[in-house]
């Protein structure tokens, strides 16, 4: 079977999302809903409860401490961010057990994405989007075509990341002269099974140029920057070695301030930590 069907079927065949995650979406949408309405669901599902918690407490949200229940996460951090972070546990427990040769832990691609998600939120907040809800879990979602190529052709990927680190090429480039499709395509196919929201999947389709259809679309340009910021910093590992320029367009459009990642600095490093722990390590 070519490597293009493989990763079809895989897309076929990939988990739908969890059940917690489905109710949580039916009482979302039911306007007489009430936060206690959304904790019961989601305290029946306690190791992800004790996540949000966790999270919600976490410096990406600043309400270290007080937060102790799920209905005061919802209060404080809002019904759908709540549903992101379910949506974010759901996903990377699917991956957790995932593994590739010994030169590569995925567990490193996945604090590369964790990194990307505390970044994409402050930048978000920093350029003054008032609602920056989905930015977090879709820094988190955008590389999610490269565990569906560890889930599915391991071997053929594991060949493409020794392409793309011995050519010194990016592991997008490396993709597509090995496999013919590229991660930002298959995570936008996980996307469509998923039912995902179009913001949501442009941003993992087109984070690597920020623009999608030639427009400047600010969660995809959120995601394009904090993607090189992650990679700077050097928060877990995208799979190759490569930092590319900023694409100047979506630079100026998100018209951050000059010191956001200067003064922000331990912030991101104190989020990483404890989202890569929670997430990951609990």
């Amino acid at each position: 079977m070519k490597v293009f069907d493989k990763v079809i079927k895989g897309v076929k065949e990939f988990p739908t999302l969890p059940t917690v995650f489905q109710a949580l979406s039916d009482v979302l949408a039911n306007p007489n809903s009430t936060a206690s309405d959304a904790a019961e669901v989601i305290s029946s599902d306690q190791a992800s409860a004790a996540k949000i918690l966790k999270c919600a407490n976490s410096p990406i949200y600043g309400f270290s401490g007080r937060i102790d229940n799920i209905t005061k996460a919802i209060f404080y951090i809002g019904f759908q961010e709540v549903k992101n972070l379910i949506l974010a546990i759901a996903i990377i427990d699917i991956f957790k057990k995932s593994k590739l040769e010994v030169d590569f832990n995925p567990v490193d691609l996945w604090k590369h994405s964790i990194a990307v998600g505390v970044i994409t939120r402050l930048i978000g907040e920093a350029s003054g989007i008032k609602n920056v809800e989905s930015y977090f879990v879709t820094g988190i979602l955008h590389d999610i075509g490269k565990l569906l190529f560890i889930r599915t052709i391991d071997e053929e990927y594991y060949k493409a990341m020794l392409y793309a680190y011995e050519n010194q090429v990016s592991i997008r480039e490396a993709e597509a002269e090995m496999l013919g499709i590229t991660h930002t395509v298959a995570g936008e196919l996980i996307a469509e099974k998923w039912k995902l929201p179009k913001q949501i999947k442009d941003a993992i389709r087109y984070h690597y140029s920020g623009t999608v259809n030639g427009k400047v679309e600010h969660l995809a340009a959120s995601v394009h920057v904090a993607n090189l910021c992650a990679r700077f910093l050097q928060l877990g590992n995208p799979g190759d070695a490569i930092i590319q320029e900023p694409n100047e367009e979506v630079w100026n459009v998100l018209n951050l301030p000059h010191d956001t990642f200067t003064t922000n600095y331990k912030r991101i490093l104190g989020s990483f930590d404890q989202t890569v722990h929670t997430f990951l390590l609990s």
